[in-house]
């Protein structure tokens, strides 16, 4: 039986509660929107958060073998970077008007 059969007889025997992770991203989600212009960091890191979570158990990922696991969650910085790049391009000038000009001027 090779390593990947094993993995997946295993995950059947312990099913995840998919219930539960829905109830949770709901959660994150509601959160989010609670917050939607106050607190830009948080909001990436709630972002983060929900990736993790339907990557891991929505994908699968999380019953993986860790090599497969790592192809998929290696780009995640990268995904950071750019969401903070771009809330930082699109905060409020110290006027308090929206900067949208300030993304042009960064190319």
């Amino acid at each position: 039986m090779t390593e990947y059969t094993s993995q997946l007889t295993e995950h059947a025997q312990r099913k995840p509660n998919y219930l539960l992770i829905f109830g949770v991203l709901a959660a994150i989600t509601l959160i989010e929107v609670t917050l939607a212009t106050d607190k830009p960091l948080v909001l990436v890191l709630l972002s983060m958060a929900k990736i993790v979570l339907v990557a891991g158990y929505y994908m699968h990922l999380r019953f993986a073998s860790g090599w497969f696991t790592a192809i998929f969650l290696t780009p995640l910085p990268f995904v950071a970077l750019v969401m903070v790049a771009l809330v930082v391009a699109l905060a409020p000038g110290a006027d308090g008007s929206a900067s949208v000009n300030g993304v042009c001027s960064l190319f």
